[in-house]
């Protein structure tokens, strides 16, 4: 037989493979490798399942984006049929949910439209819950998400959820829903439980931790909480994992064959029953948390090792996870996409090969130890890349809490609900002690939060850097060859080096306007030090551009401290990051028209004239003037950045009388190569008088996509385009960066034209 971990590496090899193209084949070339395919088959063997696996996910891939929203109906007015897939998330400002579509109403003829999008109905609490059929008005658009380097990718987490539209839910007396939730729908009985829990737990300060214990729900975590498990690297314990799912499953194994076996009469069930018994409970618990691939590795795992009892065969736990690889593949490919694919498999993977060639008989203790020495040393690599962070107490922390939660909490839960079927008052007594336990698990990690420098924010690596430190774990690792331990060791250092794009020489800068959607942010760095313009918007008390795009751009780039935090003015798309910004990093100045907005903090404020020099770099104010003669946003911050290659102009909000003001007063000052739109392109700003006057060879647009504005407006653009300007928008090409050096003319570079990909489906 051939070597079934072979095939099931090169498998995901070839899924892996299609990454590393910009959009997917057409059906002529799958056809032709589908033919190669059954050809080389029997010749080479390997080479063809490393092709099936690049067919498979090709036709995934290209059957997802046949689904996508026909770009003539964005913003479209539609009247939708559909099932609420999943639990919906209610916040305080709005509902979020799936809906699975299954017609359009109005208007009708449309045959073709996204199976599953992404809605929000905005406003106070909607009653709508999982499995229920409801029609809807709503407004569409296509899959987008902001596109900067070292960011979340959204369009790849919506392709990989096979989302194809996202939108929200118009006031309207056509929304009702109409059939309520199916009984045959998993959503319906995940959403009873959650309901059930909530009502048990009313009181509880940990509800939302057990909700995702039981149920695979983490919406209600709160950002405190989230700061915690962060921190101490527990993240992973209030997912549905794999030794959750087999604990269940060995818990009613045991349990049926112990009670069958003290039965002489049927006896001879207990092993079968047994086998059943913990395949259908193990089921349920991953039906619970909707079959995350997490849980779809363990089941089909713990199949082949039930079946293994069963049939009385011993499998190689090699073969084992191979099978679930290949299954968890076959099933959706485009689970690769996700994180939990990688940290899933690979914690396995770790802890077999690390157990490989060492047949010593430890103690539990030490097992234990030994385990958590392998996840929290393999994961590393994976665990930077994903997340660009490491937790320095984590071992000390999981040591302790990843048996209080596997051996006593999760049994406990299981067992409380399985006696609220006999006795409300056995469940609210085994939930009570539920409740005591968990006062000694957050007290114990709060205290381990609260160390400091628990956390350690790391750049983001690049890829090789990933492969050095995997091969360094490898070493590590191996039960031969000792001496080259302290060389495996070396192998990490790569990941602490910053994926940084440019090296600035002295008098050289770097521009980067972030695409933080309908906002703006643009950082600007020379040799030695950086500069935040602006931080984007704020949406919620746990939600800010800041936090999902500013940061992770600085610590990706190597940022260790903030020289000088500008905000230009307090309008929230401008000003809302700027808190979070100042709480994560260390801002030696803070700069701004709206002193009063920072009352914890020294804030200069950003008059005219005001300058320094930063490494042969000119930062310099030429706007608003000490007299306060404007408000609003004409009293915006307008900062000119210069040195001997190139220069730019950041202009804020500001508005027409703002600029002529500029034009009286500062005329000799405006000239720049690039210039940030003046307020993202209004008819309020950028008169042709002043972009004469800046004479700018590239104007920038900071617009969010598909914005409610309508912003950049055509006529700002003609007058650009009279003048011989070239435009870009942040909505269309992501992030926008420039770079001024020696003996090198600057050039627009596109984060989105970069870093295209497959699944990334806007403006296709």
């Amino acid at each position: 037989m051939k070597n079934f971990k072979i095939m099931a590496a090169c498998f995901l090899l070839g899924v892996l493979s299609l990454q590393l193209l910009a959009d997917t084949p057409s059906w002529l070339f799958l056809a032709m490798v589908s033919a190669v395919t059954f050809v080389v088959f029997r010749y080479a063997f390997y080479l063809a399942w490393f092709m099936l696996g690049f067919i498979w996910v090709s036709l995934f891939a290209m059957v997802t984006q046949q689904g996508q929203l026909d770009a003539s109906l964005e913003g479209v007015p539609l009247l939708l049929q559909g099932e609420v897939v999943g639990l919906p998330v209610h916040r305080q400002y709005a509902t979020t949910f799936i809906l699975g579509v299954d017609q359009t109403v109005v208007p009708s003829g449309i045959s073709e439209l996204p199976k599953k999008i992404k809605l929000s109905w905005y406003g106070s609490f909607h009653d709508i819950n999982a499995g229920e059929t409801w029609q809807l008005l709503v407004k569409l658009k296509r899959p987008h998400g902001n596109a900067n380097p070292h960011g979340f990718d959204y369009e790849k987490w919506l392709f990989q959820q096979h989302i194809s539209a996202k939108g929200y839910v118009r006031k309207s007396a056509d929304n009702v829903r109409l059939q309520p939730a199916a009984l045959t729908s998993l959503s319906t009985w995940r959403e009873a439980f959650k309901s059930h829990l909530n009502e048990l737990l009313r009181d509880s300060q940990y509800t939302a931790i057990i909700n995702a214990l039981v149920i695979g729900d983490k919406s209600a975590i709160d950002q405190r909480q989230w700061d915690v498990f962060r921190k101490t690297g527990t993240s992973h314990l209030i997912a549905i994992s794999g030794l959750h799912i087999g604990l269940v499953s060995a818990l009613m194994f045991g349990l049926v064959r112990w009670l069958l076996l003290g039965l002489p009469r049927y006896s001879r069930f207990a092993l079968t029953a047994a086998v059943v018994a913990g395949l259908l409970s193990a089921t349920l618990y991953a039906a619970l948390a909707g079959f995350s691939i997490p849980t779809q590795r363990a089941l089909i795992m713990l199949c082949v090792v039930m079946g293994g009892i069963y049939w009385q065969r011993h499998y190689r736990p090699s073969h084992v996870i191979s099978v679930a690889l290949l299954l968890v593949l076959f099933v959706d490919p485009l689970s690769v996409l996700s994180a939990g694919f990688w940290l899933s498999f690979a914690a396995v993977a770790i802890i077999l090969y690390g157990s490989m060639g060492r047949g010593e008989n430890v103690g539990f203790v030490r097992q234990l130890l030994k385990v958590q020495w392998l996840v929290s040393l393999g994961l590393l690599p994976l665990v930077v890349y994903f997340f660009q962070q490491v937790s320095i107490v984590s071992p000390i922390a999981n040591i302790v809490v990843v048996p209080l939660v596997s051996f006593i909490i999760v049994p406990l839960l299981i067992i409380g609900l399985l006696a609220g079927l006999l006795s409300r008052a056995a469940e609210v007594f085994i939930f009570d002690l539920i409740e005591h336990v968990f006062d000694a698990f957050w007290w114990y990690l709060q205290t381990m939060a609260d160390f400091p420098y628990s956390q350690w924010l790391m750049p983001n690596p690049s890829l090789w850097a990933c492969a050095l430190s995997f091969l360094a774990v490898m070493l590590l690792f191996s039960s031969k060859g000792k001496h080259l331990k302290l060389f495996a060791l070396l192998l990490f250092l790569p990941m602490l080096i910053p994926l940084k794009s440019d090296i600035l020489a002295n008098r050289e800068f770097k521009l980067t306007m972030l695409d933080v959607g309908q906002g703006l942010s643009v950082v600007v760095q020379t040799a030695e030090h950086t500069l935040v313009f602006d931080t984007g918007a704020k949406y919620s008390e746990t939600s800010d551009l800041a936090s999902t795009v500013v940061l992770p751009f600085l610590r990706g780039e190597g940022v260790g401290q903030l020289d000088a935090l500008v905000i230009s003015h307090g309008d929230n798309d401008h000003a809302g990051g700027a808190n979070t910004l100042l709480k994560q990093f260390e801002v030696k100045k803070l700069l701004t028209s709206v002193p009063d907005m920072f009352p914890e903090r020294t804030a200069e404020s950003c008059v005219v004239g005001k300058a320094w020099s930063w490494d042969g770099v000119l930062f310099e104010f030429i706007h608003p003037s000490t007299y306060r003669l404007f408000e609003g946003n004409n009293a915006s911050c307008v900062l000119k950045v210069t040195s001997p290659y190139g220069s730019a102009l950041l202009p804020g909000d500001i508005e027409k009388s703002a600029e002529n003001s500029l034009l009286r007063y500062y005329p000799e000052k405006l000239q720049a190569d690039v210039l940030i739109a003046p307020h993202h392109g209004s008819l309020t700003s950028s008169t042709a008088a002043f972009i004469s006057a800046v004479n700018p060879t590239y104007v920038l647009y900071p617009v969010g996509y598909k914005n409610r504005f309508g912003f950049p407006k055509r006529k700002v653009m003609q007058r650009y385009a009279a003048q011989q300007v070239v435009g870009y928008d942040s909505a269309t090409h992501g992030a926008l960066s420039l770079v001024f050096k020696e003996a090198q003319l600057p050039r627009v570079v596109s984060y989105r034209k970069q870093a295209k990909n497959f699944w990334s489906w806007s403006h296709k």
